[in-house]
């Protein structure tokens, strides 16, 4: 037995002679008050009984990753059933799937049955000590166990022994079941595209290929660059390592990406028969506009400012095609256009990289253009929020969600698309005020009302909202439309609108959405659409059409992570609040001398713009002179970059006398160069990026003479499809040397950014070509691993899982005694109060004897007379002493019991009555 508070036991001393003082009582109440004080402080004590036969702990790991045979999943599910047929009572099972990262399948039970897979993993990589670790964290400390590992042994990542040491120090040995693919009669695979990091322009420069083979063999080879065949032929491989020599020679500065192909027949590891490498040709760094008017106002102001500028219509941006870019202007260019991941490549580039951002203004930019909630979002200096006294009317809105079975799927971070899209419905309804209305249903075959139209005011259930998934069959539009139509039309706000979120590829049933839509527009009601997939999925015209014919908005939602984004964007263009489409007039702010010697007086007047507010640090140069005083043009640093909001329309609708204005080529050419920041000199430092196999090695080489910095220098490795990066802190390796390591879990291009002292230093790119997984080797590789794992804690290899739980060692279950203490702790009291009211006699109270005062009668006596004989038949007279009077004794109480009665006796005797 154990105790959690066993300091608690010190509490009998004074409650003891407490009850010992106060709380004596001849006879068995005295004996159950004892035991009620035992009861109570032993309670509390909370102690617990140890039983060592409460089970054992399995948790199943199990590899998802490319490298796994095609039929893993249902391999693995066979063998958790095994294991789950062996379980004996207190026995629990659970199950982790890991690529990349890990993900619990299945929590540990006693007797529910896996299911199946449902939770996705990248499988580019198999991260085997992450997933490790997570079994770890899936056991409980106070049990133990055993994990089963179901693998080929080609992981990735850090190395998976010191996890396992790590459980080994707990007991929990690791067992193994290796799942491999059958060894290939081929592989030829490209081990390595070797080409510089760094080459100026028309500078010719040489770069080789490395291709391994296991036998002789003919195959063709092709070379890429970004795109374009430069070499494409036969060649004969040699067993072993061959060595292609190749050169070229680029016109142009920027990030060039070569690509080298292999096809040989019979090959039996097609993944890694392709070789990548990226280079960066120097040049100075460039302005890259993206806008719909490439010969607009703010194209030929920017090119005529002598600054080397890209102008390309808006596309979905990645790092590679921001390298070498110093600042990006974006001329009201919507979210969407950019992609999920290019809003979350732009972030990291403002943030890490130290990019510039400039952002103007239009009817599809900031909020209006769905920057709200997006990851450009804290990047600005202003916020897009919709405050109440800007609103011009009060909305209705009328929601309807897709809760076909599809939405159930999960998206990378475990959640499932409805849940995003929940988020993105409680958000949106979030912007309303008290004077709006709204109502949301779910729609699969027939619709499933959530909350009808209420108003906002009266509060709104968002709880219902993420509960409400059905999981039916596809969603009928035709039914989801009559439904939002009987619900929008019972509201009499001015502006009345209904939002469909569909999914593109499995929309179904239209009917008579025509009719449908035609009387919706006849009542002055507009309709929306979000469709969650392509443009080019199956439905997607069928959605255009219901948002042509509803005179609203479509929007593709590529990414489900990008929902909540939407349905914000779609409630600030619905509310129409955060655009003003008056003319205003400017004055320049006391941060305008930031920019350079501009011009503070006769500024234009614009004919519109975006409705911000200006963040708390960030400086404003120019604000309207209208009743909102709102920023026109402010500008701030933001991590390691800089960031500038000009919120008036440049060359469009509402541009004004902007377009006029004499000084906005000069405004525009400072606002850019500010946004640049300060280049860092080449003298200053170099840095340098190297992969050998899949880790990268960053060097940070100072210039001789350097002072030491007073803090270590970080590196942040940044990943070309926008993911979040690492920072690590550079480590000594010489004296005018630091480095870092990173291990890459998977193919891609990968940015390394080092920061030292305020400066930000952009190392070359590196490309993985495949996972390393997929490296040249043998299944034998992989076992010598996993042989490794198991001999760490005493595992062993599992053909059978017979005697898998048998094995292992049985956890010492814990039963809480406190809550049985407790239970006798008021059967004690009840029975105290039992026996005192009914079966024990009176208590008798000892009398305290009060004083008696002698009262002697103060008698006046006569002065004896001398003069005065006594007569002879006179008596004398004789004195006699009164008699003694005693006490009587104090008369014995009637029986008092309660506290009330023994009050009034004791009041009775001070008192004399």
């Amino acid at each position: 037995m154990t105790f959690t508070l066993p300091q608690a036991w010190l509490l009998l001393l004074p409650l003891g002679l407490f009850l010992w003082r106060y709380g004596r009582r001849p006879g068995p109440p005295m004996v159950l008050r004892w035991a009620l004080l035992v009861l109570g402080v032993g309670a509390l004590s909370g102690p617990e009984l140890r039983l060592a036969n409460a089970g054992s702990d399995v948790a199943v790991v199990v590899d998802r990753s490319r490298s796994m045979p095609l039929d893993v999943d249902r391999v693995a599910e066979e063998l958790i059933s095994l294991v789950e047929s062996q379980r004996r009572p207190g026995d629990r099972v659970g199950v982790i799937t890991f690529g990349r990262e890990s993900r619990v399948e299945s929590s540990l039970s006693e007797r529910s049955r896996f299911g199946g897979f449902t939770r996705p993993v990248d499988a580019e990589a198999s991260d085997l000590s992450a997933a490790l670790d997570a079994a770890g964290a899936l056991i409980p400390p106070e049990r133990t166990g055993r994990v089963l590992v179901v693998s080929d042994g080609r992981a990735t990542g850090a190395d998976a022994r010191g996890a396992t040491r790590r459980l080994a120090a707990r007991g929990i040995a690791v067992d193994y079941r290796q799942v491999s693919r059958p060894e290939p009669a081929l592989d030829v695979a490209v081990v390595s595209l070797d080409v510089p990091a760094t080459v100026s322009v028309r500078e010719p420069f040489q770069f080789s290929a490395v291709v391994q083979a296991t036998s002789a063999v003919t195959g063709t080879v092709r070379l890429e660059r970004d795109g374009k065949v430069l070499v494409k032929g036969p060649y004969d491989f040699k067993p072993g390592p061959n060595l292609l020599p190749l050169r070229d020679l680029l016109e142009e500065p920027g990030l060039v990406h070569y690509r080298l192909t292999v096809e040989v027949p019979g090959d039996g590891v097609p993944e890694n028969d392709v070789g990548v490498g990226v280079l960066r040709v120097e040049g100075p760094p460039r302005v890259l506009l993206l806008t719909a008017q490439p010969s607009g106002t703010l194209a030929k102001a920017l090119t005529a400012t002598g600054m080397t500028v890209e102008v390309k219509a808006p596309f979905h941006l990645s790092l590679e095609a921001l390298d070498g870019v110093g600042v990006v202007v974006l001329e009201n260019v919507d979210a969407n256009a950019l992609g999920e991941t290019g809003l979350n490549s732009l972030a990291n580039y403002v943030d890490q990289a130290g990019g510039g951002l400039v952002m103007t203004g239009g009817r599809s930019s900031f909020g209006e253009g769905g920057y709200r909630r997006s990851p450009v979002e804290p990047l600005l200096p202003v916020s897009l929020e919709m405050r109440e006294e800007q609103r011009r009317a009060s909305v209705a809105m009328s929601v309807l969600m897709d809760s076909s079975c599809s939405m159930g799927m999960q998206v990378p971070d475990g959640r499932t698309k409805m849940e995003l899209a929940a988020e993105g419905v409680t958000a949106a309804l979030t912007l309303l005020n008290g004077n709006d209305e709204a109502s949301v249903h779910m729609v699969d075959t027939e619709p499933h009302e959530i909350f009808p139209l209420s108003p906002v005011s009266k509060g709104l259930p968002f709880d219902q909202v993420a509960r409400g998934f059905s999981g039916g069959g596809g969603i009928y539009v035709g039914t989801a439309l009559r439904a939002g139509s009987k619900e929008i039309l019972r509201s009499d706000k001015p502006t009345r609108h209904v939002v469909l979120f569909s999914d593109a590829a499995d929309s179904e049933e239209p009917g008579d959405y025509r009719e449908t839509l035609a009387s919706l527009r006849a009542a002055n009601v507009t309709v929306s659409v979000i469709g969650l997939g392509k443009p080019t999925d199956p439905d997607a015209d069928l959605l255009r059409e219901v948002a042509r014919r509803g005179a609203g908005r479509i929007y593709f939602a590529e990414d489900a992570m990008s929902l909540p984004r939407i349905f914000s964007q779609e409630t600030l263009a619905v509310a129409r609040a955060t655009f003003v489409d008056e003319p205003a007039s400017l004055e320049a702010a006391p941060d305008l001398p930031l920019l350079g010697p501009l011009p503070t007086t006769g500024l234009p007047q614009v004919g519109g713009y975006n409705l911000t507010y200006l963040k708390p640090r960030a400086n404003v140069a120019l604000r309207t002179l209208d009743t909102n005083a709102a920023p026109v043009l402010a500008l701030w640093p933001h991590g390691a970059g800089r960031t500038v909001a000009l919120t008036a329309e440049v060359d469009g609708k509402y541009t004004g006398e902007l377009r006029e204005w004499g000084a906005l080529r000069a405004t525009l050419e400072a606002v850019v160069r500010w946004s640049m920041g300060r280049p860092t000199p080449k003298e200053e430092a170099v840095v340098r990026s190297e992969r050998q196999g899949n880790v990268l090695r960053v060097t940070l080489d100072l210039p001789p003479g350097e002072p030491m910095p007073g803090a270590l220098p970080t590196a942040v490795l940044l990943a070309g499809d926008g993911r979040s990066g690492v920072e690590k802190p550079l480590h000594w390796e010489d004296e005018d040397r630091l480095v870092v390591e990173y291990p890459l879990t998977g193919s891609g291009t990968w940015h390394p950014v080092v920061k030292w002292g305020g400066r930000v230093l952009r190392a070359p790119p590196v490309a993985l070509p495949y996972a390393p997984e997929f490296e040249p080797g043998s299944a034998k590789e992989g076992l010598k691993l996993l042989r490794a794992l198991a001999a760490v804690g005493g595992g062993q290899e599992r053909l059978s899982m017979t005697g898998l739980f048998a094995e292992a060692p049985e956890s010492e279950g814990r039963v809480a005694l406190a809550p049985w203490l407790v239970a006798f702790a008021l059967a004690a009291m009840l029975a105290e109060i039992a026996v005192r009211r009914f079966l024990s006699a009176p208590r008798v109270r000892a009398a305290r004897e009060r004083p008696v005062k002698e009262v002697s009668a103060r008698e006046p006596t006569a002065a004896p007379r001398t003069d005065v004989k006594p007569s002879a038949t006179t008596p004398n007279p004789v004195q006699e002493e009164p008699a003694e009077q005693k006490p009587e004794p104090p008369k014995p109480p009637t029986g008092v019991d309660s506290a009330l009665e023994a009050a009034r006796a004791r009041a009775r005797r001070r008192t004399g009555r």
